[in-house]
């Protein structure tokens, strides 16, 4: 059983409320995936005034942007040092120089560091490969996350 029913509510004879959460997820990305599969074809193969529709997506975008702000997405130091291929101690270091509120002399690769934390790397190693590689991290474009 997924973790994702850990949080989901149940009436008074313990029976989950709602759907499945991993139901739901698949929804979410298909929906999003039609949506952006809607607006190209909007925009390739008609001469429709695309800016009918872009109150709309504004609309939507504004709506995704709170809850990515309240549920930002973190990242863990072992992640870290896995794409960038630099150890702990020395990603410790590179955030601290750039501002980062991070402890230098502790050793716990589960830590989480958000994506506005990774922000001032990202911005002092524009152009080396350990930018380029935070760069694609914090791009998000990887695979969809597959629940089972």
């Amino acid at each position: 059983m997924s973790d994702l029913h850990l949080n989901q509510p149940v009436d008074e004879k313990g029976q989950r409320i709602g759907r499945d959460p991993n139901a739901v997820i698949m929804d979410i990305q298909a929906s999003g995936d039609n949506l952006m599969a809607s607006v190209e074809e909007l925009i390739e193969w008609t001469d429709i005034d695309v800016s009918q529709v872009v109150d709309y997506l504004k609309r939507i975008a504004n709506f995704l942007d709170a809850v990515i702000e309240a549920n930002p997405k973190t990242y863990t130091i072992a992640e870290l040092t896995a794409k960038l291929e630099i150890d702990e101690a020395t990603i410790r270091l590179l955030l601290k120089d750039v501002g980062v509120e991070i402890e230098t002399n502790v050793n716990d690769t589960s830590e989480t560091l958000t994506r506005n934390k990774l922000i001032p790397l990202l911005a002092d190693r524009a152009g080396s490969r350990e930018g380029e590689r935070l760069a694609e991290l914090l791009r998000g474009e990887g695979p969809y996350v597959a629940w089972v």
